[in-house]
């Protein structure tokens, strides 16, 4: 607006001097004709522009009202606007959805015809009073409605005066049902959450009890005795259940942020399932609960990770005969359908509750325990089978009559042609004697580290930090460093990259030991320097291998 009357003036301005620009008439008589003229083409070009304003204006305005209209139209919040009486005369998608009506048959009913009929004198005070207000409107109250899909529902109603001929008020309309559901299950997730922490502390306390006993015994007991015998095994039997406990944790975390990657050939998974049920068949007999197969004699191949599919299968038995009482029975089936290969565990134990059915593949998800927490578990192995399964690009469903009736997981995998012929796994020759430097900040895992290697047969000397394990390399030499990331001081990452860039060490085997075994950590390890990254705690039989691929050493770099 300011830029055309600015243009105005100036043209004005002009006109005004090219009429003052022309010669003047030679008698006085024309002095009223000529100002005249003037004054019309003045008024002329005001005329125009004042019109060319208009037309802008308007188009202004209509860009404006398009604007409203989307905004009203396609607001996320319901938005009606209704007269004194509660008639609806505009209204937009979203309050036409809320309403279960198409907006054409919401506008011209009243308001309180859709509001629940105990809540009807409510909205009629309220709408009363926002007119009768000289102010703001009233605070916005919560009443019911009916209509949608969902039935009746909570809805949170602000009221706005609208000015004009006709008095209106604008209702804003918003859905407390699905907030309050979000928030119903926000809360539901955070008991699920503590409900896991609980069910971690107590597994993993539970294996403490029994290694601390173990360790007093093997203090106390005849060394070589049966009693230091048997106190190795419990120690074996419990680091074995804490491993696996860290092992499904980090499992389902890879999955949930999809870091966790397969190597899939084609294989036979009736030859894979028959192994894995004779590896668990042990255990199914010692609680007294028959373990049948029904495979058939041809292959059904499947394009997987064997370990991956493995794991499916070991979990899926590890929850069958937890929940299934001595005298039951627990049937694994394949069979072909198609293009698919169908695997199911079938189990005659307590079954599942349909409330905890919709859910049972979620993590930290468990069936209701009591104290003595029997089964045990962290509601983690239903959630890493269907990860897994996912990964294999499968499906994994749960069938069941309800509690004491049992229960059926179904999985099916895409069906591939043959499988690829197995090939002997190279084992590398025994690497001997080695020079080696264990550079770890704990001092029992170093101690523990370093007289395990030193029964094997090799030189071990240790470093409690960063800068003391360089020093240490430079005057042993070592053929293979073992680092642990988390130093103080100099973490891991710098310790490799200095081993690397120093000529006397540059040609060491380096090995990552640590509690940081995600792929990222194994990434950052190989761009450090590192050779190889291990995850703690290793065993014995790891470390050699690790050790064989070191080659001769460092005169072999």
């Amino acid at each position: 607006m300011t830029r055309l009357r600015s243009q105005i003036s100036e043209l004005r301005r002009r006109a005004e001097s090219r009429l003052e620009g022309r010669p003047a008439p030679a008698r006085a008589v024309a002095e009223d004709p000529r100002r005249l003229v003037h004054e019309l083409e003045v008024h002329r070009v005001e005329l125009e522009l004042q019109n060319e304003e208009l037309r802008a204006a308007r188009f202004e305005t209509e860009t404006a009202l398009e604007r409203y209209t989307d905004l009203f139209d396609f607001a996320p919040v319901g938005y009606l606007v209704v007269t004194a009486d509660g008639t609806i005369t505009k209204a937009n998608f979203a309050a036409a959805r809320l309403l279960g009506q198409e907006r054409s048959r919401v506008v011209g009913r009243r308001f309180g015809g859709f509001v629940a009929e105990d809540h009807a004198p409510v909205f009629e005070r309220f709408l009363a009073g926002a007119f009768a207000a000289d102010g703001d409107g009233p605070e916005p109250r919560e009443i019911s409605i009916r209509g949608g899909a969902g039935g009746e529902r909570t809805v949170r109603v602000t009221i706005g005066i609208v000015s004009g001929p006709v008095p209106s008020a604008l209702l804003a309309v918003e859905d407390e049902t699905v907030r309050r559901q979000a928030e119903e299950a926000l809360r539901e997730e955070g008991r699920r959450k503590d409900e896991f922490l609980g069910a971690l502390s107590h597994e993993l306390r539970n294996p403490l009890s029994p290694l601390r006993n173990a360790v007093y015994l093997l203090e106390h007991a005849a060394p070589g005795g049966d009693v230091a015998h048997n106190a190795l095994r419990i120690m074996d039997r419990q680091l074995g259940h804490l491993t696996a406990i860290i092992e499904d944790l980090l499992d389902v975390t890879r999955i949930a942020r999809g870091k966790l990657r397969l190597s899939c050939e084609a294989l036979d998974l009736v030859e894979l399932v028959r192994r894995t049920m004779d590896d668990h068949r042990a255990i199914f007999q010692a609680r007294g609960i028959a373990l049948e197969g029904d495979l058939p004699a041809e292959p059904c191949c499947v394009s997987g990770d064997a370990t991956r599919l493995v794991q499916i299968l070991g979990n899926l038995l590890g929850n069958a005969q937890k929940f299934t009482p001595t005298g039951g029975r627990v049937k694994v089936a394949v069979r072909s359908e198609g293009p698919v290969v169908v695997l199911s565990v079938r189990d005659s134990g307590v079954g599942v509750a349909p409330e905890i059915r919709a859910r049972i593949f979620e993590p930290f998800t468990q069936a209701p325990q009591s104290l003595a927490r029997a089964p045990g578990g962290l509601g983690l192995g239903l959630a890493t089978v269907k990860g897994l399964v996912e990964l294999h690009g499968g499906t994994v469903s749960l069938a069941s009559e309800g509690q004491g009736r049992g229960s059926e997981f179904t999985i099916r995998l895409p069906r591939v042609s043959e499988p690829s012929r197995a090939v002997a796994p190279v084992l590398p020759s025994a690497p001997g004697r080695r020079r080696i430097l264990l550079i770890e900040d704990n001092e029992d895992g170093c101690s523990t580290l370093k007289e395990l290697l030193e029964l094997s047969g090799h030189e071990v000397h240790t470093a409690p930090d960063g800068p003391t394990g360089l020093a240490a390399a430079r005057e042993h030499r070592p053929e293979i460093v073992i680092c642990d990331i988390g130093l103080p001081g100099m973490d891991g990452y710098q310790v490799a990259r200095a081993l690397r860039a120093d000529a006397a060490t540059h040609g060491a085997f380096l090995v990552a030991l640590t509690g940081y075994a995600r792929p990222d950590d194994a990434r950052r390890a190989a761009e450090a320097g590192f050779d190889r990254h291990m995850g703690k705690p290793p065993s014995a039989e790891k470390l050699e291998r690790v050790f064989g691929e070191a080659g001769s050493g460092a005169d072999a770099r």
